[in-house]
């Protein structure tokens, strides 16, 4: 990167001074991790948008621990502080620091570039993978779902009762994970997809076709806008993958399960589903193979779940069918799964093939 362009980019990226930093400690932003001492004083030439700043501690004996972190919209030339509390093992952010000394560190950040490194965007390939992966994801629905400065907790939560918490099992530990702390997604019940007082006609209708708890979820909550919605599905995928978090996880699959099931939806406004597959293949194609295997595909749901998007997709639907059809063939490609044509009929519990392949 020659003189002028890294000057621009400091002029006009965003920054994140870091302070105190133990020795051994794993710092990351994105899809870019280091290992830093008390040298370190930050990440300059942040791109403006959505990021993941992450860290996790390193023991006397070597151990390494859980990977905690935050989420943060940077504005451009934005210039954000946090300190390491040896105490608790984790940031202060900018309400537990002193105003003037963070003023000043603001007004002096050229006297830190020495000790910042460098947003990787060189070569870009990273970079454009986590823009993919968070292209809806706007700044308010992270305020929203990551109400506490946007980060992402492990422990559970001590605001709802215990029959109320969300669980999911956490295949790499044999245990279940109980509901975060601080995590807001949208409540919705996949199970319960028809509206109150409904007849028994409408309960069987629409607990087969989600669209009626589609529609009302777009109308009550995301302005009749598909792509608020798909940027929390977004938002839920990347708190599992950059995070293992699995709140994060139980809310993806309540949106994959929600979106593969409303055929009435789909015949009235296919392109939701392009945009869905569009959404869906990136996630996928940042999975490893033992993750996908072992985790995402636990009972076969990714598999049955879009065997129901391939059934519902309409002879009618030319450019929809197009783009599963390309769904298929990356599957094919990546996981060696074959999944049937979209237009072809297939049983319940059929899963798919797995081909042998070169």
């Amino acid at each position: 990167m020659d003189q002028e362009t890294a000057n621009a980019l400091f002029e006009q990226g965003a920054c994140l001074l870091f302070f105190n930093a133990p020795p051994n400690l794993e710092f990351g932003i994105d899809y870019n991790a280091w290992t830093i001492g008390p040298l370190f004083k930050g990440i300059k030439m942040i791109p403006p948008g959505l990021h993941f700043i992450y860290f996790s501690a390193t023991s006397k004996e070597g151990v390494q621990g859980m990977r905690t972190g935050f989420f943060h919209y940077f504005e451009s030339k934005e210039i954000l502080v946090r300190e390491w509390n040896s105490q608790t093992e984790d940031l202060r952010d900018e309400t537990e620091l002193d105003p003037d000394q963070i003023e000043r560190y603001k007004i002096n950040i050229r006297d830190f570039d020495r000790n910042m490194g460098p947003y990787p965007l060189v070569p870009s390939t990273h970079y454009d993978k986590w823009t993919k992966l968070t292209n809806y994801i706007s700044p308010g629905l992270v305020r929203r779902v990551l109400p506490n400065n946007g980060k992402v907790s492990h422990l559970p939560s001590k605001t709802l009762q215990e029959e109320d918490l969300l669980t999911v099992k956490d295949k790499r530990r044999g245990k279940s994970i109980e509901k975060e702390e601080g995590m807001e997604f949208t409540r919705f019940d996949v199970r319960q997809s028809f509206p109150e007082g409904a007849t028994g006609d409408e309960v069987t209708r629409w607990s087969l076709d989600k669209s009626w708890l589609a529609r009302d979820l777009l109308q009550r909550v995301y302005s009749n806008n598909h792509k608020l919605l798909l940027g929390e599905m977004q938002l839920a995928f990347v708190c599992l993958l950059m995070a293992q978090n699995f709140s994060g996880f139980n809310q993806w699959k309540q949106f994959v399960h929600l979106l593969c099931c409303c055929p009435d939806l789909m015949e009235t406004d296919p392109s939701i589903f392009i945009d869905f597959i569009d959404v869906l293949q990136a996630q996928l194609d940042e999975c490893p193979e033992d993750f996908f295997r072992d985790i995402l595909s636990e009972n076969n749901f990714v598999a049955h779940m879009l065997q129901n998007l391939g059934r519902d997709i309409l002879p009618q639907q030319k450019a929809l069918k197009t783009r599963f059809d390309k769904l298929r063939l990356f599957l094919l490609k990546r996981f060696k799964w074959e999944l049937p044509e979209s237009d072809e009929e297939e049983d319940e519990e059929d899963a798919p093939v797995v081909v042998e392949m070169d």
